[in-house]
C-alpha cells in the first residue's frame, strides 16, 4: 500500500469501528454530577468512533467545560482547559499522536515529511474528523460537535445542546444524545461565567466510562431512556 493511502485508511477505521458501536452509551461524570449519552453511530460513525476512543484513552480526564451559554448549549472538551491560562480555552484539540497507534503515526509523519521536503505545508498538527452532518435535529440533549470555520475541523471539543437550536442542523455533526442527567447540563449551564462564557469555578470532566448494550444499562436507566425517546425523538431524527 503506498503513503498516499494511509489518511484514507485512517478515515476507514475509524468509521467502521463506529459502525459496530450500536447501543453504546457513555457515562460521563463531572464535578457537578452524572450525565449518560447514548451514541449515534448510525448517523456519525466517525465522530462516535473519535469520541469514544479519545474518552477511553483518558484525554478528556480533568478537562473543564470552557463555554456555558444559558438558552444554548455548554461546551467542553478541550485539552488545553487544563493549564492555568484561561486565554487558550476552546483552541485546543487532539494531536495525531493521541488518535492513531504508532505505527500509524509513522506512516502518516512519514508523509508529512515527504510533503515538506517537496515544499508542500505538511499535514495539520491537530487531528480532525470529516464532518458528517445528518437528518439528527439539535433540539435540548443533542451531542453535537464544535468546530471552527471548516465544516472538517472538529477534532475533540463537544456540545450540549440546553435548549432547541435548529440553526446548527446541516452544520454541525450531532452524534449523541443526553438519555439521563440533564438536570446536571442545567446546572452546569447556569453557573457564573466571565465575559468569554467561561465558568469562573472550573467545572472537569472527572470520568468516562463506556456502557455497552442495553444489559449494561440500570433499569432506572433504561425507562429513561424509553422516556426520552418517546418525548424528543421519532423515527428519523433525533459553534461555536
Amino acid at each position: 500500500m503506498s503513503r498516499r493511502s494511509w489518511p484514507l485508511l485512517v478515515v476507514a477505521i475509524l468509521m467502521i469501528a463506529g459502525a459496530a458501536c450500536a447501543q453504546t452509551f457513555v457515562y460521563l461524570t463531572t464535578d457537578a454530577g452524572e450525565v449518560l449519552l447514548e451514541m449515534l453511530p448510525e448517523k456519525a460513525p466517525g465522530h462516535v468512533a473519535n469520541f469514544l476512543h479519545l474518552g477511553q484513552a483518558g484525554f478528556y480526564q480533568d478537562t473543564a467545560f470552557h463555554r456555558v451559554i444559558p438558552g444554548f448549549m455548554i461546551q467542553g472538551g478541550d485539552p488545553l482547559t487544563k493549564n492555568q491560562n484561561r486565554a487558550d480555552d476552546g483552541t485546543g484539540g487532539p494531536e495525531w499522536s493521541d488518535v492513531l497507534a504508532a505505527e500509524d503515526l509513522a506512516a502518516l509523519q512519514a508523509v508529512s515529511a515527504m510533503l515538506e521536503h517537496r515544499g508542500y505545508a505538511g499535514l495539520p498538527a491537530q487531528a480532525a474528523v470529516k464532518a458528517e452532518f445528518n437528518d439528527t435535529s439539535h433540539l435540548r440533549g443533542v451531542l453535537s460537535m464544535a468546530r471552527s470555520q471548516s465544516p472538517d475541523s472538529g477534532g475533540s471539543q463537544f456540545f450540549i445542546c440546553v435548549a432547541d437550536a435548529p440553526h446548527l442542523d446541516g452544520k454541525y455533526t450531532a452524534f449523541g444524545r443526553v438519555i439521563m442527567g440533564m438536570d446536571v447540563v442545567d446546572d452546569i449551564v447556569a453557573v457564573d461565567r466571565d465575559r468569554n462564557d467561561n465558568p469562573l469555578q472550573p467545572i472537569l470532566i472527572t470520568g468516562f466510562t463506556v456502557l455497552e448494550g442495553l444489559d449494561a444499562l440500570s433499569d432506572e436507566q433504561r425507562a429513561a431512556r424509553e422516556g426520552e425517546r418517546t418525548d424528543t425523538v421519532t423515527d428519523d431524527t433525533v459553534g461555536n
